[in-house]
């Protein structure tokens, strides 16, 4: 069964096909043929951030990595095909409530975070030397080099900015309705993913299209480099304050064993009225120090609105290993804002132009 295993190594090489040059992974054990596994992180952090206007303290959930349970599976059907499912839910420690996501990519498709749903990832599968076919709900692939280059993983409050204040809409992350294809392992370390996703409106409506998109991603690594591009774009009807949404992006690392370094930069544009367009970048470093990790990332991310705001971003962490799947962590973050812009962290208010800052200190336990 030669090619039934070619497809056990491409489901293998797919469950870590959204840390392609992450800094940081969760560990959620082996995956074999005819298998279900369960896996899942528990993560709570103590936040504090202070604004020109407001302070405030509090418990929150995923600051080192986000907080989630789930299920996946494959079976090997023989003759080199295998069929997976995977479902992953997110999880709000600090309430034990599940985390909001979205049915149709689209503002009237946001879901309550009051009850557990399928967020994160709900997906079917067949897999075999050819590649995945995937079906569901999952990362969008111009997503992933916003991740794979931010040391803390787009997680707590040192999460670099392109990211938190990214204008890119609900398909910013994950989009629902999606079939997609990846390409399969041993292709002399070139990667990549093609995406197509709806809205699922009704025809012959001004809306007919919100919602519908595609986004694809092409890559390539070898030792201790790593390099992507993506794009994406999505559809939605041109008002005052949205419009057709697309984004393209370039992340990069190496890793010189005594340190690693990435680098990405971000292109996003709105079609509304007026047309909005932001720019980013990023830069992480990620230091061993034995079993634990000193992260650092500067990142400024900003619009040709009026006045061009834009907010600069520096955040420093430590990671302390109890274990392989224990870990305590402390991040501290710096924001400076111009030109009209007043991004505060950890749920501070901070006036236009004015500065912020913001810690945690938290637990993680993966499984």
């Amino acid at each position: 069964m030669k090619r039934a295993s070619l497809a056990v190594a491409a489901w293998s090489a797919v469950c870590a096909s959204s840390v392609a040059f992450a800094q940081t992974s969760v560990v959620q054990g082996p995956v074999t043929a005819s298998s279900v596994t369960l896996f899942g992180v528990a993560d709570a952090v103590v936040g504090y951030g202070s604004g020109s206007y407001t302070h405030r303290t509090q418990l929150y959930s995923s600051g080192n990595s986000a907080s989630r349970i789930g299920f996946r599976g494959l079976e090997d059907l023989g003759g080199g095909l295998a069929a997976g499912f995977w479902l992953e839910a997110g999880v709000a420690y600090d309430t034990g409530t599940g985390v909001a996501g979205n049915t149709n990519n689209q503002a009237s498709g946001a879901t309550s975070a009051d009850a557990m749903s399928w967020n994160r990832r709900s997906t079917v599968s067949l897999i075999d030397q050819w590649g995945e076919l995937r079906l569901g709900r999952d990362f969008t692939a111009h997503y992933r080099n916003r991740t794979d280059v931010d040391p803390f993983d787009n997680n707590g409050v040192g999460t670099i900015q392109p990211q938190v204040g990214s204008i890119a809409g609900p398909t910013s992350t994950r989009a629902s309705n999606m079939v997609g294809y990846l390409l399969p392992p041993g292709l002399g370390g070139f990667f990549g993913e093609l995406q197509y996703f709806m809205g699922e409106n009704p025809n012959h409506t001004p809306a007919s299209d919100d919602g519908n998109g595609y986004s694809g991603r092409i890559g390539w690594r070898s030792g201790p480099f790593g390099i992507a591009v993506a794009a994406g774009h999505t559809d939605y009807q041109r008002t005052l304050n949205n419009g057709d949404i697309t984004s393209a992006n370039v992340g990069a690392s190496y890793d010189f064993k005594i340190f690693k370094v990435s680098a990405g930069y971000y292109h996003d544009k709105v079609d509304s009225l007026p047309e909005v367009t932001a720019t980013g970048y990023a830069l992480g470093v990620i230091v061993p120090v034995g079993f634990d990790q000193l992260k650092f990332a500067w990142s400024r991310y900003g619009t040709d609105a009026i006045g061009n705001p834009a907010a600069r971003k520096l955040s420093l962490g430590y990671v302390y290993n109890f274990s392989r799947r224990s870990v305590a962590y402390a991040t501290y973050s710096h924001v400076s804002n111009s030109g009209g812009s007043a991004v505060g962290l950890n749920g501070a208010l901070t006036a236009p132009d004015r500065s912020a800052n913001g810690y945690d200190l938290g637990l993680r336990y993966s499984f």
